[in-house]
């Protein structure tokens, strides 16, 4: 069973993403949820409703990972930027492959 297809998992990620970019921020630095938590419920999201729509055409799962594991391991309470954590996508524009 692949994460999206639990649904308990589903709802988990739909909680998350359904958050504002504020709640998310102030829960990263409360340790509510860590970077990786986001990162995940994003994930798992994308994989659930972006073959319906194709809205994520180049995905980076594996680099944004990395990224967010780091951030989680270098956190310093109170040291974060306002938007520390977030995760963005960033429109494709030009040919990406």
């Amino acid at each position: 069973m692949t994460p999206h297809s639990d649904p308990s998992c589903s709802r988990a990620s739909d909680t998350v993403c359904a958050m504002s970019a504020t709640a998310l921020a102030r829960a990263i630095a409360d340790r509510e949820l860590s970077v990786l938590d986001v990162l995940m419920a994003f994930l798992n999201r994308i994989d659930r409703i972006n073959p319906a729509v194709n809205a994520i055409v180049t995905l980076c799962p594996e680099e944004a990972l990395a990224q967010a594991t780091a951030m989680d391991q270098s956190f310093t309470a109170g040291t974060e930027k306002p938007l520390y954590g977030l995760p963005i996508a960033i429109k494709d524009l030009v040919l990406t492959r």
